[in-house]
């Protein structure tokens, strides 16, 4: 099989002695080729150029980011059964992706895992979400964001570039400085409205999750909309209250992996084909932990059997 390995060389948790011991041992069992990028963008060229090179696989050694790039790639011109297969080996803070599909959060051993996956064929076509502004399309593999989370992100963006390290500690700090102190936690403006024309009002920020668990703290998943899987489109979450208790609450359902019950404090809606949200200001916009844009409305829809991994 005719491979091409993407490396991320500024992945958070990998160095270059262990990006040589997965290179090595995935020339053992592919035809491999090894390319490195340099900055945002890198991984969807090589992604779209993969399928017109003969590339049958495609391997992103690094973080969510680099996945989600190597995906829009991939679905440039849209989903194409014939386009390669996409794998990931973890390298990045959380590995979303690689954990829900089941790959150990470590690279090494992720590696072995699909270099069996590879030996037994276990490819699977799966569902992924497409978010749409005015202004940017992109692709997601596991979640997307409209408001809160994709101002942390934002805000994480913001601290690599000046040199700082990735941490669980600094999303939570982001996290709570966020809520606290620029979020206005008594007028919620965003609007969740179905493909039905049903319209949920008055929420703060929305998570529209493809694939639970929506993240990871350490080795602990946070997982607000639990039901959502490969099997199903998309869920989505928009809290209406954040208050201190409503926040309390809300943290221990995320933490627990409890499915939510109706609530009058938060919107949770399971099996989502399409969701627009509309807010009165302009929101940070994240897909698969990736910030793309700023904006005051998003389209979001669900596209089935549109990728095909390698798990």
């Amino acid at each position: 099989m005719r491979a091409l390995l993407v490396v991320n060389t500024f992945a958070t948790t990998t160095s270059e002695s262990v990006r040589d011991v997965i290179a090595a041992a995935l020339s053992n069992s592919l035809e491999l080729d090894v390319v490195h990028t340099s900055g945002r963008g890198d991984a969807i060229a090589f992604g779209a150029s993969a399928k017109a090179n003969g590339y049958e696989l495609v391997i992103g050694l690094g973080g969510d980011g680099t996945l989600n790039e190597l995906a829009n790639g991939i679905l440039r011109d849209g989903p194409d059964p014939t386009s390669p297969i996409l794998a990931a080996v973890p390298g990045g803070n959380a590995n979303v992706f690689a954990r829900n599909l089941g790959l150990p959060n470590d690279a090494v051993e992720a590696t072995a895992q699909l270099l069996s996956s590879i030996e037994q064929k276990n490819i699977h076509t799966i569902g992924v979400g497409q978010i749409a502004t005015d202004e940017v399309t992109r692709w997601f593999l596991f979640n997307a964001g409209f408001g809160l989370d994709a101002a942390v992100l934002a805000q994480m963006e913001e601290r690599r570039a000046s040199g700082k390290a990735a941490s669980d500690l600094a999303y939570a700090a982001f996290a709570l400085r966020e809520l606290f102190t620029r979020t206005d936690r008594r007028n919620p403006t965003l609007k969740v409205v179905e493909s039905s024309g049903t319209i949920h009002p008055d929420a703060h920020f929305a998570l529209i999750v493809n694939l639970a668990p929506w993240s990871y703290l350490g080795p602990r998943p946070l997982n607000p909309m639990p039901a959502a899987s490969l099997e199903t489109s998309l869920d989505v979450y928009a809290p209406t209250s954040l208050t201190l208790r409503s926040i309390a609450k809300l943290t221990r359902n995320i933490v627990a992996g409890r499915q939510l019950p109706e609530s009058s404090e938060v919107i949770a809606l399971h099996d989502l084909q399409a969701v627009t949200l509309n807010s009165e200001s302009e929101l940070w916009v994240q897909v698969d932990g990736d910030v793309v844009a700023q904006s005051r409305n998003l389209r979001a829809r669900h596209i089935p059997n549109a990728l095909r991994v390698l798990s």
